[in-house]
């Protein structure tokens, strides 16, 4: 056994006398098991906790035992985590300095023993079973099964950084999906469990995930996954999809992109090279690039997952159907405008991907507490997470044609593919945030919400306004007739849901910006539904503020949305004077005029992201991806001030 440090010149401290053949150290003490005896236990190795004999003090004075922090050694939140970790860890010394200061700066953001053991003891919500699937990057069936205790432990010391920090990035991830004793959601900003959740996580980031002479080897790439699943969770969907790029960037280089472990990949300890699979990683990879990609309306890597639709029958069906929608989502990225041949093939795809599964596969799984066990829970996680995508894919694919009439009777299915997509949707979102109360976990289901919300309302309200304007006509909204009241009920009580997590998160942009489009815009099916006649138009928010804002004009007969980085969304009483004249830019000929929704066109002269912005990473990009697809491609001024086409 020994102290955590020893210096020759301080004094040393004083020796209690122990009963003859005492050899446990005060850890193994604590914890009642086994110590090998050695100088430094197994038990401590293994866990990375300091390793001291019962013949000294259990809590050794602050002046013996100095524990560093990021801030400790000079590292504030404006350095250059790159040149400063470099420094940390490659800097020759004779006591290898440069690399126990960084090792004292990762270990001083793990929380102590005593709050580990607290933690381990919460309940956790659904999205923790879905974590362990999606991060792992190698089929270690031991890690699978391995318990919170064994999960939330440092390896021992003398460890390389990204190992260290691998087990910070887990405890964050942990901690964002745990349910508090009061059955509150999980940590609130500012408790306890919440800065030991962002300490922990954000030294990681800061010291190693973004140092690239650090994570160059698999368990690197794994941290940087690890931090872009935490930030997809947490809803920052920005910082996720960069650090996707980053383990995309890493991986390339380390040539993983051809899908073969190379003898000379960099491994960090043995058991990743006897599980890791190369292909796997790709994947992976790809499939987190491709689903942020659709949402935030960006555009995909280079790194393809190999292996054609033939090369996919290998596969049992369950995993069939991810690979397929990991494709799908890929090829709806890369689709030109609203090519209808390719929307046709993709939709046969998933088509086909849906009728590969059991039919009762696709009810909706019963994930209330106590009704299965743990390894039960796990998989109807993942299959409900697996319907979230299929879902979503059907509304992305056809949402092009929602509100335009030019399609025949393809655009008619394409309508309503996409209405029941959105309805499926939501009900599966509200199953799964009734019984997973850790609402800050898995973020990412509150924007699929968002979308198939609002698909859902604009339906309703081209249903109400088409019976208006011709009583006499049928199209494919005319189906909804019956179906408005429940769908509406539906939409309210998913709001209620995200009034709950904004009022448990009193500073949640992210849930008080979801529900200002989602009231408005249930407000206007109330009216349109009442017998009031609207058109809608977009036009540039110039001048109008860049917050997410809703407000009746003309007196209470109108309704505006204010889109960040979109514009604005005018819901015109008809007869009611325009407040004033809307430019036209776009040229898109397949807008509906005659049926359909009087979309007019967008100015989108307020879409160039604004540096300094409250919130510009909460959901920009989100709306634009969704309003874009509905309104087709627009036209943005560029820095010039010439118009260019998006």
């Amino acid at each position: 056994m020994a102290i955590l440090s020893d210096h020759d010149s301080e004094p040393t401290l004083k020796r209690r006398k122990i009963r003859k053949g005492t050899q446990s150290c005060w850890e193994c003490k604590r914890r009642k098991v086994r110590c090998s005896g050695e100088q430094i236990c197994q038990n401590c190795q293994r866990r990375g906790t300091p390793c001291i004999g019962q013949d000294l003090p259990d809590e050794p004075q602050s002046a013996e035992i100095s524990v560093l922090t990021p801030e400790s050694i000079g590292i504030t939140a404006d350095a250059n985590p790159t040149a400063t970790t470099r420094s940390l860890y490659t800097t020759p010394s004779s006591n290898n300095t440069g690399s126990d200061d960084l090792e004292q700066a990762l270990r001083s953001a793990w929380p102590s023993q005593h709050e580990i053991d607290l933690i381990t003891k919460l309940p956790i919500g659904l999205s923790v079973f879905f974590h362990n699937g999606v991060c792992t990057l190698y089929n270690n069936p031991t890690s699978q099964q391995s318990s919170p205790e064994d999960i939330l432990q440092l390896p021992p010391r003398g460890s390389h950084p990204v190992l260290i920090a691998r087990s910070l990035l887990l405890l964050g991830n942990y901690l964002q999906g745990i349910v508090l004793p009061d059955g509150r959601s999980s940590p609130k900003p500012g408790s306890k469990y919440h800065n030991i959740m962002c300490h922990a996580v954000e030294t990681a980031i800061k010291l190693v995930t973004k140092n690239e002479d650090l994570v160059n080897s698999v368990e690197g790439i794994e941290c940087i996954m690890l931090e872009a699943a935490y930030q997809n969770y947490a809803g920052n969907l920005h910082q996720a999809w960069m650090a996707v790029r980053r383990a995309t960037t890493t991986s390339q280089v380390l040539g993983l992109h051809r899908c073969v472990s190379s003898p000379s990949l960099k491994f960090l300890e043995p058991q990743t090279r006897t599980y890791f699979n190369a292909e796997m990683t790709c994947f992976r990879l790809v499939q987190m690039d491709a689903y942020l990609g659709l949402v935030l309306g960006l555009p995909r890597s280079s790194l393809q997952a190999h292996g054609n639709l033939e090369d996919l029958q290998k596969f049992q069906p369950v995993v069939r159907i991810d690979r397929i929608h990991c494709l799908v989502a890929d090829r709806i990225l890369r689709r030109k405008g609203d090519d209808l041949s390719e929307t046709q093939e993709l939709d046969l795809l998933l088509e086909k991907a849906a009728s590969d599964m059991p039919s009762q596969w696709w009810l909706m799984p019963d994930l209330s507490p106590g009704s299965c066990t743990e390894s039960e829970l796990a998989r109807d996680t993942n299959r409900l997470m697996t319907q979230f995508s299929q879902y979503h894919l059907l509304i992305r694919l056809h949402l092009p044609y929602l509100m335009r009439s030019s399609f025949g009777g393809y655009g008619d299915y394409s309508k309503m593919t996409a209405v029941n997509a959105s309805r499926d949707t939501l009900s599966r979102y509200l199953a799964f945030r009734v019984n997973n109360p850790a609402h800050f976990y898995c973020r990412g289901t509150d924007f699929l919400c968002f979308i198939a919300a609002t698909v859902l309302c604009l339906a309703h309200i081209e249903c109400c306004r088409s019976r208006q304007t011709r009583p006499s006509g049928q199209n494919a909204f005319s189906l909804l007739v019956h179906t408005r009241s429940s769908d509406i009920g539906l939409v309210e009580k998913i709001t209620e849901i995200i009034q709950s997590i904004a009022q448990d998160f009193d500073e949640d942009v992210i849930a008080s910006q979801i529900l200002c489009v989602l009231n408005q815009l249930l407000n206007i099916v109330g009216k349109v539904a009442n017998g009031v006649s609207y058109g809608v138009e977009a036009g540039d928010g110039v001048g109008e503020g860049l917050a997410y804002h809703g407000e009746e004009t003309d007196g209470g007969e109108g309704l505006q949305l204010q889109i960040p980085h979109f514009g604005t969304i005018k819901f015109l009483r008809h007869g009611i004077q325009r407040s004033g004249p809307v430019t036209t830019v776009s040229q898109n000929p397949t807008l509906s005029t005659g049926e359909g929704l009087d979309f007019l066109n967008v100015n989108g002269s307020s879409m160039a992201p604004v540096p300094g912005i409250d919130g510009e990473w909460d959901m920009q990009g989100i709306d634009l991806a969704l309003f874009e697809g509905l309104f087709g491609e627009s036209s943005v001024l560029d820095a010039t001030g010439t118009l260019s086409w998006m």
